[in-house]
C-alpha cells in the first residue's frame, strides 16, 4: 500500500536535520530498551544529567516536528497527531518536577520526559518525510467507515446497545487493522534495536 505524501520542503527550509538518533539513545537510558517499568533508574548526578539532556533534546526537536507537520495539510492525520504530541511535549517541559523525592519523583518526571522525546522523534520521522497517512491510520479509517455503514455492524438489540452481530467484513478489517499496527511496532522496534548497536 502506498503511504500519501506532501510536497517536499523548499531549499530556504533545508537545514541540518536533528540528531534523532542520539536523542532517541538518551530517552532509552531512561526508559530501558522495552520501557520497561523494571529498568534500574539513573539516579543523582547521572538523573540530573540526563534529565537536562532529556529537556534540551525536546526544546529543540519540538519546533522540528511542529514545522514539518505546519508543511502538510490541514486534514492530514499525520499532521493533528504530530501537533498533539507537540503539545503535550510542551506541557511536559512546563510541568515542575514532581518533589515527591521518597516517591521517585525525579525518576518518574525523567520517564515522562523520555517517553514523550521517543514520540516526538517517531513523529518527526513520520512528518517531516511527507507522510499524510500512515497505513495503521488507513486500517482504522477503513475500519471504522465500514462499521458506520454496515447495518450488521450497527445493529442494536431491544435496549438500544450494540447488539454484536458477527460480521466478516469487520472481521477481515480488524484484521487489517491488527496486522498494520504489529507491523508499525515491529518497524519502531527493529529502529531502536539497529540504533542501539551503532
Amino acid at each position: 500500500m502506498r503511504q500519501a505524501t506532501a510536497p517536499p520542503p523548499s531549499a530556504a527550509e533545508h537545514q541540518a536535520p536533528p540528531d534523532v538518533a542520539t536523542m532517541r539513545e538518551t530517552a532509552h537510558s531512561v526508559l530501558g530498551p522495552d520501557d520497561a517499568p523494571e529498568t534500574t533508574p539513573p539516579a543523582g548526578d547521572e538523573l540530573e544529567t540526563l534529565t537536562t539532556a532529556l529537556r534540551s533534546h525536546i526544546e529543540l526537536l519540538a519546533p522540528e516536528v511542529e514545522q514539518a507537520a505546519g508543511r502538510l495539510s490541514e486534514d492530514a492525520p499525520t499532521r493533528a497527531a504530530a501537533l498533539a504530541c507537540v503539545g503535550e511535549a510542551r506541557g511536559k517541559l512546563r510541568a515542575p518536577e514532581l518533589t515527591f523525592a521518597g516517591l521517585g519523583g525525579g525518576v518518574m518526571y525523567a520517564r515522562r520526559l523520555a517517553r514523550v522525546l521517543a514520540a516526538l522523534c517517531d513523529h518527526y520521522e513520520t512528518v517531516s518525510t511527507g507522510i499524510v497517512r500512515t497505513p495503521v491510520q488507513t486500517a482504522f479509517d477503513q475500519l471504522a467507515e465500514h462499521c458506520l455503514r454496515c447495518p450488521t455492524c450497527r445493529t442494536v438489540d431491544e435496549q438500544g446497545a450494540h447488539a454484536g452481530l458477527p460480521c466478516d467484513e469487520e472481521n477481515r478489517l480488524h484484521e487489517a487493522y491488527r496486522v498494520a499496527r504489529a507491523r508499525a511496532a515491529a518497524a519502531r522496534l527493529a529502529r531502536r534495536r539497529a540504533e542501539d548497536t551503532v
